[in-house]
């Protein structure tokens, strides 16, 4: 396996907070990368949906990468100008979803079968908003960056707690269209498999539960917005 590796000496030059946005932009390209192989996916492209999920195994090591580094020279004793153990949890969050990501990858490939027709525009539109959200997190996080360099200006501060509002009416619109997309594979009990009705249905849960962790860090971020 191919290992991305980031220079400590690169890591060390920059704050946590640069660090944390490098971190962020990984996991923007992963779900970017995610868009493809569904699509991939759902035109049963299985070679490109392989090589794909490849490339975002690499990213997702890259992002580890970053994230023990940041955890390993952070020593409590650091002074920071929000709360530390605030700050982790924020860039947990974010790893959260770069898993999540990795792990919808793998959870298709576990039944190479194609999603039907009737479901298939109903799947993009979870995904779409799924990556809309990462998408979202991942402003937010640029606008933290910018929050802290300006000493928390008033002004960067509401532009950062405004896209973190879009987040959580992103994620409220993701969790309807799961339980409407949820309901509509149990509604074919009679034309799928159990086998499929169970894929989907996780499948289902796992790009809805991206929007979710991405909402989480918009609250981390929120509440170091918070000082």
């Amino acid at each position: 396996m191919k290992f991305m590796r980031v220079p400590i000496i690169e890591t060390l030059r920059k704050s946590p907070f640069e660090a944390l946005r490098d971190h962020a932009e990984i996991v923007k390209k992963s779900a970017m990368l995610l868009r493809d192989e569904i699509d991939a996916y759902l035109n049963g492209d299985f070679d490109k949906f392989e090589n794909l999920r490849k490339e975002i195994d690499d990213l997702e090591l890259k992002a580890d990468y970053i994230k023990s580094n940041i955890r390993n020279h952070l020593p409590k004793d650091v002074k920071m100008p929000v709360d530390r153990g605030v700050f982790l949890s924020l860039l947990g969050e974010m790893d959260k979803v770069e898993d999540l990501i990795q792990d919808i990858g793998e959870w298709i490939s576990m039944r190479e079968k194609p999603i039907p027709k009737e479901l298939q525009d109903d799947f993009r539109h979870l995904f779409n908003k799924a990556l809309e959200a990462v998408e979202t997190a991942e402003n937010a996080i640029k606008w933290l960056n910018l929050v802290i360099e300006s000493s928390f200006a008033e002004n960067e501060r509401k532009k950062a707690k405004e896209i973190i509002h879009k987040l959580h009416e992103i994620e409220h619109e993701s969790d309807i269209i799961e339980r409407k997309l949820t309901k509509k594979v149990f509604s074919m009990e009679e034309k799928i498999s159990p086998v499929a009705i169970f894929h989907l249905s996780k499948l289902i849960f796992l790009l809805g539960d991206v929007a979710n962790h991405a909402e989480n860090a918009g609250d981390r971020i929120r509440a170091l917005l918070a000082k």
